[in-house]
């Protein structure tokens, strides 16, 4: 179900006996999770009927789940990150000496567990690690209804939220600067809390907040300075990617991180510049690349006439330059230079 379901089910005093959060959006994730709380659990008796695990076995969580809750009707656990459902990487990253025999082991008492889970618990598995989809227990609980996906707004979803949280200060925002504040700051929604109460002061009494303040308050984030140093050297500025270059150097002292940006952007470009040229429709890209509309609109601006072939010689050149850092063959910083001369050189080459 989407999150929007899981409210409304909440509110209607409907509950699932086993949920599964996942997905990159944790504001809403851990507003989700308050709000399960604050029905199900009475006041005053949270603390005997909430219980949050992280780093146990299969056993000891449904030991838990089938103790009975303390003078209410259901308790809640809470269970983080759980091995069994993450991907490798993420689980070894957690707990190196994880055994996978130990895993395995987990998977089977859970998924036998699942098929009977007791009307008195409400167990929810917590993932803000990434979930690997293929594993048994991962399918498993993706067919139940509990399965809530908490992915980032975006568009007419992500404007009402916005709306929403500056109602109580008295102020709105247009399209285009939530648009302008997402290209800068991300998706974040916590992230984008922090950015609409400096947005709200900044403007004072004015009723609303615009481009030119969004510009002026939102701080960037790396991948935007990155998007802004493309947009300067392929528009032949390069006097002001340089700047912003230096500006980004203060905060991120690695230019292999930099040129890792770079090169990401290019790839997204040159994919966008492919599908521009073969169809003109790059709404397939957009849901591939996990691109939102508002920044493939300045993604498809910012390309203009610069042919695909030459995008990704520039993203080649990227993955070559990072290559020759980290073999120790040229200096990070003088690498870098080098990199945004060459992408400024090709890109005047051919006007």
């Amino acid at each position: 179900m989407t999150w929007n379901d899981f409210y409304k089910s909440v509110k209607a005093g409907q509950y699932q006996n086993v949920y599964l959060f996942t997905g990159p959006e944790e504001h809403n994730k851990r507003e989700a999770l308050a709000a399960l709380r604050c029905a199900v659990l009475p006041a005053g008796l949270e603390a005997l009927n909430d219980v949050t695990l992280e780093g146990v076995g299969a056993q000891e969580i449904i030991d838990c789940a089938e103790t009975l809750p303390v003078m209410c009707e259901r308790r809640i656990v809470v269970v983080r990150d759980w091995p069994p459902l993450m991907a490798s990487k993420s689980r070894k990253a957690k707990n190196p000496e994880a055994a996978e025999e130990k895993t395995d082991g987990d998977t089977v008492r859970m998924l036998e567990w699942l098929k009977d889970p007791p009307e008195s618990c409400i167990l929810v598995f917590y993932m803000m690690a990434e979930l690997d989809g293929r594993k048994k227990l991962a399918a498993a609980l993706k067919k139940l209804d509990g399965y809530v996906e908490f992915d980032y707004l975006s568009g007419a979803t992500l404007a009402k939220w916005c709306a929403q949280q500056l109602k109580p200060m008295g102020k709105r925002i247009s399209a285009d600067a939530v648009n302008e504040m997402t290209l800068m700051a991300g998706q974040d929604l916590t992230r984008l809390l922090g950015e609409l109460q400096k947005l709200a002061a900044y403007v004072g009494d004015a009723p609303e907040i615009d481009v030119p303040a969004v510009r002026a308050v939102v701080t960037p984030s790396p991948e935007y300075s990155v998007f802004m140093i493309l947009d300067h050297l392929l528009a032949g500025r390069l006097a002001e990617a340089t700047q912003v270059v230096n500006s980004v150097l203060m905060n991120e002292p690695s230019a292999v991180r930099i040129i890792s940006l770079i090169g990401n952007q290019l790839r997204i470009d040159a994919h966008m510049k492919c599908a521009l040229e073969e169809s003109g429709n790059t709404a397939e890209v957009e849901r591939a690349l996990g691109i939102k509309s508002g920044r493939a609109w300045h993604i498809k601006k910012q390309i203009g006439p610069v042919r695909a072939n030459l995008l990704k010689e520039l993203y080649l050149a990227c993955v070559d330059t990072e290559y020759a850092i980290k073999s120790g063959r040229v200096q990070e910083r003088a690498a870098l230079n080098a990199l945004l001369l060459k992408i400024y050189q090709a890109k005047n080459a051919t006007k």
